[in-house]
């Protein structure tokens, strides 16, 4: 609970409006021995925009799932025919130069993909004997030969928030840039929980650090704080268990209920207006994909005997 408590008493006010300025203050919360998750709140506490919030969260979802990777990174799933495996048909086969591999396709929406550094790759290795596609995930460099990313026109809403259509075409991979185990089940399919995990508790966060700029009342950031405790227990979990799901679906009820309260029309009150209409403009970040965690909830819950 020390993190969470550094949340109040930290001496760094500084409003960050840009997201390099989210990039600098989250390494240095890593330089100074902060985890990814309380790295991202801590600077999320700190933003003035729930877009720059997202962008911490997004960041330290990734480190979460794969500790030594390099920052900015990108995840490249989603192709034309969407993001589940079925709709994969980038490619990744055997090299016939040596014991690589080639990597060809095309990903239609990658955030972050003309600021990354590093791309996460899930590409198709085969099918199984059911006739279901086998994935493998590679990292690798984005400048590297063969890729080009082509930055796509900013969406309604955390418009700061860049995507990119990435291709690759016959792009070398070591056999080492492949990342051990199931594509699928140990990548792409456990990101989507890790990353609610982080993007809820680093929104979470903004609304605190903007509930304090604005003298909020502290029964409704208290509630804040057991959301973002929650959350950080939570991602102590393994992602694909029922209970976090269920988990979950309590506490994004929890901060839904948050913003129609009296308290955060008074937070408000106080804030800036440019602040409160990017609230407006943006909010409907923190709905994209509810129907796909409102079915992993229902599953969950039959799972655990709830329903």
């Amino acid at each position: 609970m020390g993190d969470l408590v550094s949340l109040f008493a930290s001496e760094d006010q500084a409003l960050r409006s840009s997201i390099n300025a989210v990039w600098d203050s989250y390494h240095g919360a890593r330089d100074s021995g902060a985890d990814p998750f309380y790295s991202a709140v801590r600077v999320a506490s700190t933003v003035d925009r729930l877009g720059l919030a997202f962008a911490a969260g997004y960041s330290a979802a990734l480190e979460h799932m794969i500790p030594d990777v390099t920052l900015p990174c990108a995840l490249c799933v989603t192709e034309a025919d969407g993001n589940h495996p079925r709709a994969i048909k980038a490619s990744l086969k055997a090299s016939n130069a040596g014991s690589g591999y080639t990597l060809d396709g095309a990903k239609t929406f990658v955030t972050f993909g003309n600021m990354a550094k590093t791309l996460i790759v899930a590409a198709r290795v085969g099918e199984r004997s059911d006739g279901t596609p086998q994935l493998a995930v590679v990292r690798i460099p984005a400048d590297r030969e063969g890729i080009s990313l082509n930055e796509l026109p900013a969406i309604p809403f955390v418009p700061e928030i860049p995507h990119a259509r990435v291709e690759f075409h016959e792009v070398s991979v070591d056999a080492g840039e492949r990342m051990s185990g199931d594509g699928y089940l140990d990548y792409v399919k456990p990101f989507r929980t890790v990353e609610d995990i982080h993007v809820f508790a680093t929104a979470s966060a903004y609304l605190l650090g903007l509930a304090k700029r604005c003298a909020g009342p502290a029964d409704w950031m208290s509630e804040l704080c057991a959301l973002i405790a929650t959350l950080d227990r939570l991602r102590a979990a393994p992602p694909l268990d029922p209970g976090v799901h269920v988990a979950l679906h309590g506490v994004t009820r929890n901060l839904s209920r948050l913003f129609s309260t009296d308290e955060f029309a008074t937070v408000w009150k106080g804030a800036p207006a440019e602040e409160r209409a990017r609230w407006e403009r943006d909010q409907k970040l923190l709905q994209v994909a509810n129907t796909a965690r409102e079915a992993r909830f229902r599953k969950a819950a039959s799972q655990l005997g709830l329903c």
